[in-house]
């Protein structure tokens, strides 16, 4: 599938976040097979190009570029409405013949883009990186410096930032600059976009046109409405878009990063605490604020590394030199990206002091994912991800003080920064960012198929489940499964591998493979009818609780993500070499899942949920609410009243269970007449002195009565997985 990636600027000359979610998004999908094309620009002012439209490769993928020299800016409205880009977006949309446009960053390609995009037909997606989409200066920071949530219903607001910007300018006029004065500056906002609401004879002033700002949400918001639909990296972001209007559906999905992910260096007694602040130079990013908070704890164990550009603001980058003089601080220039895992891993704490609503701003993530802990400013784009004493720390927004606070309490205690890095960590990869867009793509029916690629020869439904695997229809998949190991040894190559003996018998009890692929087709057939929604509809799996993959086996094919996690290393281990579709990862017990907020869409337990205590069973909920979605779809396992009857009536059930009868007597009894929940410890395969495991039973009084904390109950499944564990299907609320 051809996809042309939309950006405003690209590598060499630009490396900031959206340009680094491009590249790395453009050679993902590469991997995965697919063709995308980076559309980008060269921007007015940068040496020109020596053709309107040029082609190069950068790091393997294709790059096409605009020189927007030929396109300048003449006024405002140029800078999200211009229409002589039309002809040019055609024309080069007509050479590239994609099947899918994505926006990654539409200023440097304006509204003109989308409207040929509509005009062609062409399946037109976004990912939101900012604020572009409604906010004037892109930050949602107003006239004032204060955090803004868009633009008032006059447009009042925007104006005021208008004026603020175009007045600083050294060749402001001096009307311009009496407009901007801050004592003047509210009550002419005001006159102008009372003005500027004239669209028949719009109102100039001093080279302004006050409608260009006026009209600016409503004619990005109705050219957005081509968008099927757009990713945003955070909730906040998402939110934001929504309070604004936006027209077009959202979903979340995290930025991945690639980074090395290895576990810091100790660090020795005695070494002093070593800061990092890494970014752009400008006023918003809040480096003087961090100097200045240096300054003030007169800590002499703390030091300061700043990597940033000393030409994007010179007379700031002037400042903070000054604000430094004295200080432990060393002004490196820009940190090359082959460079950025040993820096991060050099760091004690990476300081984000910005001063503007900043949307998951890459550094975070790669900080995190490196078990970096951070010291953020408390603005939404970054809380979603550091939850304070945990991974990091909050500080008031631009507030020198509290910031100075969170220096000396860093500073006091050095050992702080090792316990704060074992519980600091980012799982989401590149891979994931990548395929939860394809699964998007794939959500409106792109793929392949649609688009000249033959599908495989099939010969009958055997064969089509061979192709496919999960992505294929399930019930042929499924009895494939139960069959390959009878169809002879280049069958059974064409299905998941089967674990060891002994871990086989460890999560299942089996010791066939024959048996342990019929158990997990049973189980797979079991989820598949519990409730309405096809089990494809679901592109972010986590199977809490992997073991060996008797549930996750059955996903080989699946193009989503899939992360599953267990408590016991051995499964891990096997899961990682031998499923590659899933991304296995260990969970200590009674700790946070090693997973992102708000980042599955489906969620699948089997024989879990059976073993825990009371106490266990609502932190993991709870977990499970964390990690999931809104809306998301969750399947757990328990053992009910069937289960009790079973055991009761079968001896060899009972002995399965290990527990004795007295037990299961006072289960029973909890179910009828107690509070619905028995919990008896067990000898088992993850008996351990760290944490209870056992034999749990609950009825649905117990259920509706707890889980609904987090969860609404769609449907109870008496009996579900072979006559004995129940099915609970619930929803995220």
């Amino acid at each position: 599938m051809r996809i042309a990636l939309y950006v405003h600027c690209f590598f060499p000359t630009h490396f900031y976040g959206t340009e680094a979610y491009t590249l790395t998004l453009a050679k993902e999908l590469i991997a995965l097979g697919e063709e995308p094309v980076v559309v980008t620009a060269t921007l007015a002012g940068e040496p020109a190009q020596k053709e309107l439209v040029e082609e190069r490769i950068y790091e393997g993928v294709r790059v096409v570029s605009i020189d927007k020299n030929l396109f300048p800016n003449r006024d405002v409205r140029d800078t999200y409405e211009q229409p002589a880009l039309r002809h040019p977006h055609e024309r080069l949309l007509r050479k590239i013949a994609p099947d899918v446009i994505h926006v990654c960053h539409l200023i440097s390609h304006t509204t003109a883009l989308l409207e040929v995009a509509r005009a062609m037909g062409v399946p037109t997606f976004a990912t939101l990186t900012d604020f572009f989409g409604f906010c004037y200066n892109n930050r949602l920071e107003d006239a004032q410096g204060e955090l803004c949530a868009g633009p008032d219903a006059a447009r009042a607001n925007c104006i005021a930032c208008f004026l603020k910007l175009v007045g600083a300018r050294p060749e402001a006029k001096p009307l311009t600059r009496l407009g901007a004065d801050p004592r003047l500056r509210p009550f002419v906002s005001k006159q102008l976009a009372r003005l500027g609401k004239r669209q028949d004879q719009p109102f100039h002033i001093a080279g302004f046109t006050p409608n260009d700002i006026v009209a600016r949400p409503d004619i990005l918001r109705e050219a957005m409405g081509v968008y099927c639909e757009a990713i945003a990296p955070t909730l906040f972001l998402k939110q934001a878009y929504q309070d604004n209007g936006f027209p077009a559906s959202m979903h979340v999905s995290h930025f991945g990063v690639d980074i090395d992910r290895a576990p810091k260096r100790l660090r020795l007694e005695g070494d002093g605490l070593k800061l990092g602040f890494i970014g752009q130079l400008f006023p918003h990013k809040g480096a003087h604020l961090l100097l200045d908070a240096l300054r003030a704890s007169v800590r002499t164990n703390l030091t300061l590394k700043i990597w940033g550009p000393d030409d994007q603001d010179p007379a700031y980058y002037a400042t903070l030199r000054q604000k430094a003089e004295g200080l432990a601080v060393a002004f490196l220039g820009i940190l090359p990206r082959a460079e950025l895992a040993n820096a991060l891993g050099d760091l004690d704490y990476l300081v984000i002091p910005s001063t503007w609503y900043e949307n998951s701003p890459l550094i975070l993530l790669q900080a995190l994912a490196s078990h970096t802990p951070v010291i953020i400013s408390d603005v939404a784009g970054m809380t979603e991800f550091v939850e304070d004493s945990r991974n990091g720390f909050h500080f008031l927004r631009g507030d020198v003080e509290s910031l100075t606070e969170v220096l000396c309490r860093v500073a006091d205690d050095p050992a702080l920064a090792t316990r704060l890095s074992a519980a600091t960590f980012y799982d989401h990869t590149p891979a994931d960012m990548a395929k939860d867009v394809l699964a998007m793509y794939r959500a409106y029916g792109l793929s392949d198929a649609d688009h000249g690629i033959d599908p495989p020869a099939l010969k009958d439904g055997a064969a089509d489940a061979v192709e496919l695997g999960f992505e294929g229809a399930l019930e042929p998949w499924f009895a494939y499964n139960e069959a390959a190991l009878h169809l002879g040894e280049a069958a059974r190559e064409t299905i998941a591998p089967f674990p060891p003996l002994d871990l086989m018998l460890a999560t299942s009890g089996l010791s066939r493979p024959e048996d342990f692929a019929r158990h997990g087709a049973d189980i797979m057939r079991a989820l598949a009818s519990a409730h309405e929604t096809d089990l494809h509809a679901y592109r972010a799996w986590l199977d809490f609780g992997v073991g060996v993959g008797r549930v996750a086996r059955l996903f080989k094919g699946y193009r989503g993500v899939y992360v599953g996690v267990d408590v016991d290393p051995r499964m891990i281990q096997w899961a990682r070499g031998n499923l590659p579709w899933v991304k296995a990862l260990h969970t200590a017990p009674r700790q946070r899942l090693p997973c992102g907020d708000q980042r599955f869409d489906a969620v699948v337990s089997i024989s879990v949920f059976t073993h825990m205590n009371e106490d266990d069973h609502r932190f993991y909920l709870a977990e499970l609410h964390r990690v999931t979605r809104p809306g998301a779809l969750l399947m757990l396992t328990v053992h009910g009243q069937k289960a009790i009857e079973r055991a009761s009536a079968d001896p060899a059930i009972l002995g399965l269970l290990g527990i004795p009868p007295d037990a299961l007597q006072a289960a029973s009894a909890a179910l009828k007449e107690g509070d619905g929940f028995h919990f008896t410890l067990q000898s088992g395969h993850l008996t351990s002195r760290a944490y209870d495991y056992g034999i749990t039973f609950v009825n649905r009084k117990w259920i509706d009565a707890v889980w609904t904390q987090w969860f609404d109950i769609e449907s109870y499944v008496a009996g579900a997985i072979h006559n004995f564990q129940d099915i609970v299907v619930a929803r995220r609320k």
